[in-house]
């Protein structure tokens, strides 16, 4: 057995996680973002959530998602690297809201 190949495997589908409900840093550095969840927490008021390659809300846009008030919750798998960090922005009208990102 190659012990590369078996470590590589056990690392496999473990993430670690962050929520935000407003303007969050999610990671401080380079990462991999496997997937966005989303749900309401209330009455949502629509608006946009982005996703940043960034630790500001700024920057390159990885992803932006146009959340209306007929949220059900929803899980987009994205599956991309980011080379300076994770940060996760909500527009001015948005509210009640979550976004939870799985990531490494």
């Amino acid at each position: 057995i190659n012990n590369t190949a078996a470590s590589a495997v056990a690392v496999e589908g473990k993430y670690s996680y962050g929520r935000a409900t407003a303007d969050t840093q999610i990671k401080g550095s380079a990462g991999f973002i496997h997937t966005i969840s989303f749900a309401a927490t209330g009455v949502v008021t629509a608006g946009t959530v982005t996703i940043y390659d960034s630790t500001t809300e700024s920057g390159t846009v990885i992803f932006a998602f146009g959340i209306p008030t007929s949220l059900a919750a929803l899980t987009v798998t994205l599956d991309v690297s980011c080379a300076t960090g994770i940060y996760v922005g909500f527009d001015a009208t948005l509210a009640n809201v979550q976004a939870t990102v799985s990531y490494r």
